[in-house]
Parts: structure tokens; C-alpha cells; sequence
């Protein structure tokens, strides 16, 4: 049994765990970066040609949330329904709107107005499928770039501040956006691309927007010339995560689904568990899991994702994985007591961690009463 997870588990279910460290520098809980090489820039295809042999998985990976991660506003439907849209940050006595742009080009314009001011911020991205919310990026006519303030949230059909960024603001402009620099704008972009993360916003198109198939597999040149050329094994010139060892394969998830410490590091692991943010991400919350400990290695994202398509609609869908190990057939690991289904929603429960959001939380585990 791992120690760290044999030491977690005494604390399954509160809201403590040796309280050794204090939440400063809690960003450290969000995706890291990798940075793309020219070598790596100059050998991608573009999915258009991975679908000239790989229709079936492409047909199904382009038309994902993964894929649809990152839209142009015009092109986000679901919201262009609802404009014009208002929200009021009281506390700051701020007042938005959310509307289509006077210009030709059909995109969306936010404006924050105080003490008499208002400022308009032109967006030209939405992060997010929207089966939680969008948050936006954006520029004003002077060239500033920034991610707006407000995100618009698909529980309630509004606006509503974007976490992370409830803070006091001083005038409209400070209102409208978390106003950045290209290095921010290339993290918030690096997970949200399939290459050149570090592009102008306003730059980007929609060849390399979104999570498509050289995000993951890495660039396809050396893979189509292979082919072509009828090597023997032509698989060897793409990456394919699912050769990947346990931890590799979480950690390559992790970079945009939240990057695990070092198995060794417990200290780390203590801000994970003491921040209840955490659980946004799953990549460093299932490495606190028994399961993942005394799974042999063989319990990874892949385990129950398929990353080409979007989740399963119902939990039900995941009973068959956790009775591959724990059911009446098996002579090693224990069977629940309780139920024969729904396991995920009794070990893997949501949780509201931010305003209008909620996540499974990936520590597998049982869960003691709140």
C-alpha cells in the first residue's frame, strides 16, 4: 500500500490534514506550460491530414469538447442567443453588458461602465465548451489584450465575476479585464491551442485552435512520411500516450489537467488536499486514491476517458470500470457493501468549489458526511 495514500485516507472526508502548509501560491494548482520547438512548429500537418487515414477517431475528436475549447465568439451560438446580457458587480459598483458589436465582423463587444466611464473590450475567444461557462479574451482599440472579468456560466444563463479575479477595481478599465502579457497570454492559451501557443490572440485561426490531434500525438510530418514511405512501423513515429507508463501518462494529461508533484512530495500533496480548488483538477487528485496506489500501474486517465470523445452523460457509465477490479469475481480487492452501481457518484462526488461550477473530485476514496 502507498504511504501517501494510506496516510490521506485517514483524513478522508475532513477538511484537515496536518495542517503543515498555508494556501500561498495556490497558483501552482493550474496548468503548466510546454513550450513548442521550431522543429516541433515546422513538423505539424494539421488534423485535416491525420483524418485522411483516421476518419472514424478524427470525425469523433474534431467534433468534441476538447476540440471546441477555444471558439470565436461569433461562432459560440449557444450565447449569441442570449444577448444583449447585463451583470451587476455591486461591491464594486460596476455595471456590464454583454452585446453584439456595432462592427461588420459580428462579434461580441463587453463594456464595464463606473463613476460615469464606461470602456469596451472587443472579444475575440471563448475558453470553454460552454458545458460549464466561457471566459473570454479580448483586446480594446488601443491593443491591450486581457481575459474579461465577467464569464458567462451555463447553470444559470448569465454573467457572473470569473474566479480568480474578485477583486477591488479602481475605474471601468480596471473593470473590464485581467489585463495581460504575452507570456500570460501564452499560458492561457497553452492548453486551449495545438501549437503556437505563444501566438497574438487576434492571430490565431482556427486551424490551430482548440485540443485537436497533434495536441496530444505530437507533430504528424515524421508519421505521414513514414507511412508514405511504408516503413515497417510507422507508429513509432508519433507519440502515442497510451504507451506511457502510469505516471507518465497522468502527468501528460496533467499539464493541462493539473500536473501531480513528485510521488515523495507530502508536502505538496497537503496543499492539494487543504485547497478544496484542487479538485478542478483531477490529474493530482486521483494520485491521493488507494486505488491508484494498489492498482498496479494500471489505473490511469485512460482507464475511464476516452480522450477522443466527451464524457458519458450518465455516471452509470463508469460502474464497469470500477467492478473490473472491485466485484464478486474478483479474489483480491474488496466489494462495496452498500451498492452494485452509481459508484461514482458515492466515491467521486461533485463538488461546488467556485462560483456556479462543480467538479468530480478524481480522490477516489469514501467519503465521510459534510
Amino acid at each position: 500500500m502507498g504511504t501517501r495514500s494510506s496516510l490521506f485516507r485517514l483524513f478522508s472526508g475532513q477538511a484537515v490534514w496536518m495542517g503543515v502548509l498555508s494556501l500561498a501560491g495556490s497558483a501552482a494548482l493550474g496548468p503548466t506550460v510546454r513550450v513548442q520547438s521550431r522543429a516541433e512548429i515546422e513538423g505539424f500537418v494539421g488534423s485535416k491530414r491525420c483524418a485522411e487515414c483516421h476518419q472514424d477517431i478524427a470525425s469523433v475528436q474534431l467534433d468534441s469538447d476538447h476540440a471546441r475549447t477555444l471558439r470565436k465568439t461569433e461562432a459560440i451560438d449557444e450565447l449569441l442567443k442570449k444577448v444583449p446580457v447585463k451583470f451587476a458587480d455591486e461591491n464594486n459598483g460596476v455595471q456590464y453588458q454583454l452585446q453584439r458589436s456595432t462592427r461588420p465582423d459580428g462579434k461580441l463587444d463587453l463594456t464595464a461602465s463606473k463613476d460615469g466611464r464606461t470602456d469596451k473590450l472587443q472579444l475575440i475567444w471563448g475558453f470553454g465548451t460552454g458545458r460549464k461557462g466561457i471566459t473570454f479574451i479580448g483586446r480594446t482599440e488601443e491593443g491591450n489584450f486581457g481575459q474579461s472579468r465577467v464569464s458567462w456560466y451555463q447553470r444559470n444563463g448569465a454573467l457572473d465575476l470569473t474566479p480568480g479575479l474578485e477583486t477591488v477595481v479602481k475605474d471601468s478599465f480596471d473593470a473590464l479585464a485581467e489585463w495581460q502579457t504575452p507570456s500570460q497570454t501564452e499560458r492561457c492559451f497553452s492548453c486551449h491551442v495545438t501549437r503556437q501557443p505563444d501566438t497574438r490572440p487576434d492571430q490565431i485561426t482556427d486551424e490551430i485552435s482548440g485540443v485537436q490531434c497533434e495536441r496530444c500525438h505530437g507533430p504528424g510530418r515524421r508519421h505521414v512520411e513514414a507511412v508514405t514511405q511504408r516503413a515497417n512501423e510507422p507508429g513509432s513515429a508519433i507519440l502515442n500516450p497510451r504507451r506511457m507508463d502510469q505516471r507518465g501518462l497522468i502527468r501528460f494529461c496533467g499539464a493541462c489537467h493539473g500536473e501531480p508533484p513528485e510521488e515523495s512530495d507530502l508536502s505538496a500533496f497537503s496543499q492539494i488536499v487543504l485547497d478544496r480548488r484542487s479538485i478542478r483538477f483531477p490529474a493530482k487528485r486521483l494520485l491521493l486514491s488507494r486505488c491508484y496506489d494498489e492498482s498496479k500501474g494500471q489505473l490511469t486517465c485512460l482507464t475511464c476517458h476516452d480522450p477522443h470523445d466527451n464524457l458519458p452523460k450518465s455516471l452509470s457509465h463508469f460502474d464497469k470500470k470500477c467492478q473490473t477490479c472491485h466485484s464478486s469475481k474478483s479474489l483480491t480487492n474488496s466489494v462495496c457493501p452498500v451498492a452494485e452501481a452509481d459508484c461514482a457518484s458515492c466515491h467521486m462526488p461533485r463538488d461546488e468549489v467556485v462560483g456556479h461550477l462543480d467538479f468530480v473530485d478524481h480522490w477516489i476514496r469514501k467519503v465521510g458526511k459534510k
